[in-house]
């Protein structure tokens, strides 16, 4: 039995059930009649002493049944609910001598759903709000539960409100739309201010947008939920509470899948990065799994890809930090369904991915402007776990060769390698990074000549602009080539001799076992090359000391 100290009229009751209930016994003025709860009648013996309580009967299903039940009724006047199935013509079931008002309910509906209908009926408006409320909150959740939730959110909610809805970016471009709209006009309405939610009206357009923050950046918002139609009355209260239901769970969903987003590529950095840890011929079967996990199989092509921005002095002001440039990539991969395990290290993007060198080229063509300008070095084919640090060692190689020159492609795969590039991939690192340890020895403690001829090479061989960029005179980045020369016993006029420094100083920056250059005495700038000399006042003509000597300044720009 459910009661209440709330009473409303039977009329309430019958137009929350609406068509499934219908009065068979009793005038429509009846309908005032105050109702104050329900019960389920089982045994005539249980009638309740409440003349006010509605008599739920579900084993009267007959007219018969009917003339029994209500042969044995006594007392007052009461409100019966029976099956369909029992209702008979108004005459009759008034010719059983009974004064009763007897409704009858559809018999496919189940006699909880009556009990419950009289129940919210009952409910005071505050508190059938919030069941409302929580109906459509529920009924906007499920579709968080679908495997593209927003198209199914924005679906759900143009059902539940009978308009069209749309998501909108903060350019104006359309997410997602449910239906046509006029997307020009609403945005420039609701362009006009920042609230977190306002009204639109705009050609006969009217709705409710509600504005979408930003899954990642703090104080900013991605765009906008907008609910509309061409209907003079919306939106109303529902359809606004709708909207408003609809923007938080969006900004939910978004918020969820950037973090899933997240942890995956925490996951596929892990994994790449301790498989580039591993030395030649490992043995690890749980590793090897963890990769085949994430799509990738040693029996297709499989490449590691080095991806190192161009970082010239105007360029670099608007380069992508390293994790949005991996977003940029990973979303490039995913939408031509490439597998790939990727990290972020040595200010460039590393990338093990199952496709070819000229399905890469086509990705980095396709994706125009949205990246960078870079050097992308690709390595060898990966048939085992352990050519992916072969592989990944080729693409720096790749990188390496293509920043010497600053014309020509800007990518450069393992076959592309010249016979000197490609005996130093093929000998292996480990022999060539002890082989350039013992050819450069004897300029151990001699930053500056080492810096110099790292600038002369990657600079194309190009005194002046290895100068200029040193911030140094022309003259005395030569005295600096010309000592390191005297050092090593050899002639970078001579090819070989070009070719052997070359590699040397390749393999000491790509195994990393460069010492550190050590910080100048003097006052310097950040961001700027220091200069050989740190004076307090530099005189032009000045008679070089020994430790000076062979070193000008540039001139002042």
């Amino acid at each position: 039995m459910i009661l209440d100290s709330t009473s409303v009229p039977l009329g309430t009751v019958l137009a929350d059930l609406g068509p499934a209930a219908r009065l068979v016994a009793g005038d429509e003025s009846r309908l005032s009649t105050q109702v104050s709860g329900a019960v389920v009648l089982l045994k005539p013996e249980d009638l309740p002493l409440d003349p006010d309580i509605v008599v739920v009967c579900p084993r009267v299903e007959s007219f018969d049944d009917l003339k029994e039940f209500l042969g044995q009724l006594g007392g007052p006047e009461r409100v019966i609910f029976i099956a369909s199935t029992a209702s008979a013509p108004k005459d009759d079931i008034q010719a059983l001598g009974r004064n009763d008002i007897v409704v009858a309910v559809d018999a496919n509906l189940n006699v909880a759903d009556v009990v419950m209908s009289i129940y919210r009926s009952m409910q005071v408006p505050e508190e059938a709000v919030s069941r409302k409320l929580a109906s459509l909150q529920r009924s906007l959740s499920q579709a968080m539960t679908e495997a593209d939730p927003i198209p199914a959110l924005l679906n759900r909610l143009a059902t539940i409100c009978n308009a069209a809805a749309v998501l909108i970016d903060k350019s104006g471009h359309s997410v997602y739309a449910t239906g046509p709209i006029p997307m020009s006009i609403l945005f420039d309405e609701i362009a006009r201010t920042e609230a977190d939610s306002q009204k639109v009206d705009a050609d006969g357009w009217r709705g409710v947008a509600a504005r979408i923050s930003a899954p990642v950046e703090a104080e900013s918002h991605f765009g906008w939920l907008v609910v509309t139609a061409r209907r003079p009355n919306f939106p109303d209260a529902y359809s606004t509470s709708a909207a408003h239901v609809a923007a938080t769970l969006v900004e939910a969903s978004q918020r969820m899948a950037v973090a899933a987003r997240q942890q995956e590529r925490a996951i596929r950095t892990a994994v790449l990065e301790e498989a580039l840890a591993l030395r030649r011929e490992p043995h690890n079967p749980e590793l090897a799994g963890r990769i085949l996990a994430f799509g990738l199989s040693f029996t297709e092509e499989l490449r590691t890809i080095v991806f190192r921005p161009i970082r010239s002095s105007v360029a670099s002001r608007s380069l992508p930090d390293m994790d949005d440039l991996s977003e940029l990539l990973g979303k490039a991969l995913e939408s031509q369904s490439i597998a790939y395990l990727m990290t972020a290290k040595d200010k460039s993007v590393t990338i093990t991915a199952q496709c070819s060198v000229q399905t890469f080229r086509r990705i980095v063509v396709a994706e125009g402007s949205k990246l960078p300008g870079a050097h992308i070095g690709v390595g060898r084919s990966i048939h085992g776990l352990g050519d992916i640090l072969d592989s990944y060692q080729d693409a720096q190689l790749g990188v390496r060769t293509l920043h010497r020159s600053s014309r020509g492609p800007k990518m450069m795969a393992y076959e592309d390698f010249d016979y000197a590039t490609r005996l130093f991939a093929d000998v292996g690192f480990d022999k060539m990074i002890m082989w350039a340890q013992e050819f450069l020895k004897p300029l151990e403690g001699r930053e500056l000549l080492v810096e110099g001829l790292q600038t002369y090479f990657a600079h194309a061989q190009n005194i002046n602009a290895a100068a200029d960029y040193l911030e140094i005179h022309h003259n005395s980045l030569r005295y600096r080539l010309a000592k390191a020369e005297e050092i090593l016993g050899i002639n970078l006029r001579e090819p070989g001799a070009v070719s052997s420094v070359f590699l040397a100083l390749t393999a000491l920056e790509l195994g990393r076992v460069q010492q550190p250059r050590p910080k100048s005495s003097g006052q310097v700038v950040r961001g700027r090359k220091p200069a050989d000399v740190e004076a307090a006042e530099v005189l032009p003509y000045a008679r070089p000391t020994v430790e000076r000597a062979g070193v000008v300044r540039a001139p002042a720009r």
